[in-house]
């Protein structure tokens, strides 16, 4: 594990190495090939140049924005992503496009200059995605050490993880969250960002029935044993509360960024305010659910600029 750092939280990045080949999985932002990935590979006893796959689990800019760098300091791996994922992985003009700025036409829920020039700066350079999985896929690390490839979708539609029966491990990235991002300090940052329920209700259940004793995530600590079934069930609870709350909420027209700031409070204890904003991902995906089970009106709000709002049918 290679243990890094964004915005105040843990960026725990997975590093396989076998005698056949080996896996970097997932690139960190911008500078941090340089600054934690290459120097703890080395105290590993990998090498940049013998890697031979590089893959993004997703794509945010803490899981992309190396890949650029990572490229020049190991030409010959392969850089992949999950099928569905390409467009969004390829640099930064993708990543404000279709996830960080996905949100201000129709919700004006969007970052300011500054955030967004962080933003653009931490998603790296443009880099071509050599190759995509779609899941199933098998890698050989060594003779007796054979990875598989799954498919962890809700954060994206195509996010990726890597079981290791030899270990009887999984490294998901960001498949599921629980109830809340945690800093190094220990006080809650932000609240969980799936984009996908269906989805990421079915990754949860997935996870639950793998034949696995250890879950390692990018952003929390390890999971171990009962531990993962902890966190499986709390990752379902946020998804309950969060559509139970919105669908009470929406018993009268509101918009996305009233049912943010509004529901903010009532699901966790991050600091309030311009945090509570980051719920935009998650109840996106609820009122999305909502819309296609008919449950759900949606209508511009007469306002400038025209916004969404949203009202639950009688």
């Amino acid at each position: 594990m290679l243990e890094g750092e964004v915005g105040g939280r843990p960026l725990q990045l997975v590093y396989l190495q076998g005698d056949i080949a080996s896996i970097l999985l997932d690139t960190g932002c911008a500078n941090d090939p340089e600054s934690f990935i290459i120097p703890q590979m080395r105290d590993a006893g990998g090498e940049p140049v013998a890697i031979t796959w590089i893959m993004n689990t997703h794509p945010d800019l803490d899981h992309t924005g190396g890949n650029h760098r990572m490229k020049l300091h190991a030409p010959q791996a392969i850089l992949a992503c999950g099928d569905a994922d390409r467009a969004v992985c390829m640099g930064p003009k993708a990543l404000m496009a279709l996830r960080y700025d996905a949100y201000r036409a129709d919700h004006q829920i969007f970052y300011d200059d500054d955030t967004r020039q962080w933003i653009l700066e931490q998603s790296g350079q443009p880099q071509t995605i050599e190759m995509t999985f779609a899941g199933g896929e098998r890698i050989t690390l060594s003779g007796d050490w054979v990875v598989e490839i799954v498919t962890l979708p809700g954060h994206s539609h195509g996010h990726l993880g890597i079981l290791d029966r030899k270990h009887a491990a999984l490294y998901g990235g960001d498949a599921i969250h629980g109830r809340v991002y945690h800093g190094f300090d220990g006080a809650e940052k932000m609240p969980p960002t799936y984009l996908h329920v269906d989805e990421y209700l079915a990754t949860i259940r997935f996870i639950e029935h793998l034949p696995i004793s250890t879950y390692v995530g990018c952003h929390w600590p390890v999971k171990r044993g009962d531990e993962i079934a902890e966190f499986c069930a709390e990752s379902r609870q946020f998804v309950e509360r969060a559509d139970l709350f919105l669908r009470e909420y929406l018993r009268q027209p509101h918009t996305l960024r009233e049912a943010c700031m509004a529901l903010g409070p009532q699901l966790g204890d991050w600091p309030h305010g311009l945090v509570d904003l980051e719920l935009v991902f998650a109840l996106h995906g609820h009122v999305q659910r909502l819309q296609t089970r008919g449950l759900v009106e949606v209508n511009f709000r007469q306002s400038a600029p025209a916004v969404l709002e949203y009202v639950m049918k009688p």
